[in-house]
C-alpha cells in the first residue's frame, strides 16, 4: 500500500516536472519566434518621411546614388509626410510638379498620383526687359488624368534605394546634394504647394 502510493505520488511528480519542462520549452520557442519575427520587420521595415529623393535612368554602384546624363531625364520626389508626397520633372525650361498620395508595402511603394500638375515655364523675355515688369517664370495648373507607378526596394550598401518596375528602369536614392527642407520651402515660397492643394 505505502509502495504503490509512493509510486503514485512519484509519477505525479514526474508528470508535474514534465508539463513544467514542456511549458517553458514552449515559452522558450514562442519567445524566439517573436524576436526572429521583431527582427525581420525591423529589417524590412523603413521609412520615406522627409525624405528627398532623386529619380534618374543611371545609377552608380560604388557612390549608391542615381544620376542623369541628360536634361529631361531626371526628377525630384519629396515625401513630405506619411503619406503625401510632390515629384517634380525637369526638362530644359519646363518644370512640371505633381502630388499625390504613397503607400508602403513590404519592399514596394506605391504611388497614385492627383489630377492636378502645375508648369513652370521660364520667360526669355524677361532676360531683356529692361523695366523689371516681367516675370521670371509663368506657373499654370493643369488638368491630366490621375496615373499610378511603382517602386520596388533594393539595398546598396545599407542604403534604401529604389528601382521602378514600369517599361522604362529607373533608380531613386536620397539626393545628398539638397537638403530636403530647403527644397520644399522653396516650392512653398513659389506658391506652388498652394496650386496644388497642398498646405
Amino acid at each position: 500500500m505505502i509502495i504503490k502510493k509512493t509510486l503514485t505520488l512519484l509519477l505525479f511528480f514526474f508528470l508535474f516536472f514534465l508539463s513544467i519542462s514542456c511549458n517553458q520549452s514552449q515559452k522558450e520557442q514562442s519567445s524566439r519566434k517573436e524576436t526572429k519575427e521583431l527582427i525581420n520587420k525591423k529589417s524590412n521595415s523603413f521609412s520615406l518621411l522627409n525624405k528627398l529623393y532623386l529619380l534618374a535612368p543611371e545609377f552608380n554602384l560604388e557612390k549608391c546614388e542615381s544620376f542623369a546624363e541628360f536634361d529631361c531625364c531626371a526628377s525630384h520626389y519629396v515625401f513630405v509626410d506619411s503619406e503625401n508626397f510632390i515629384s517634380v520633372d525637369y526638362c530644359l525650361e519646363v518644370d512640371m510638379f505633381y502630388s499625390g498620395k504613397y503607400k508602403i508595402k513590404k519592399d514596394t511603394i506605391e504611388l497614385d498620383y492627383n489630377s492636378t500638375a502645375v508648369k513652370k515655364e521660364y520667360n526669355w523675355e524677361s532676360e531683356t526687359d529692361t523695366t523689371n515688369t516681367q516675370p521670371k517664370y509663368f506657373y499654370k495648373i493643369e488638368k491630366c488624368k490621375p496615373f499610378k507607378s511603382k517602386w520596388v526596394r533594393f539595398k546598396c550598401k545599407e542604403n534604401n534605394c529604389f528601382k521602378t518596375i514600369e517599361k522604362e528602369t529607373d533608380y531613386a536614392s536620397v539626393d545628398k546634394t539638397k537638403r530636403m527642407d530647403f527644397f520644399l520651402a522653396e516650392i512653398k515660397k513659389e506658391g506652388i504647394l498652394d496650386k496644388l492643394h497642398l498646405k
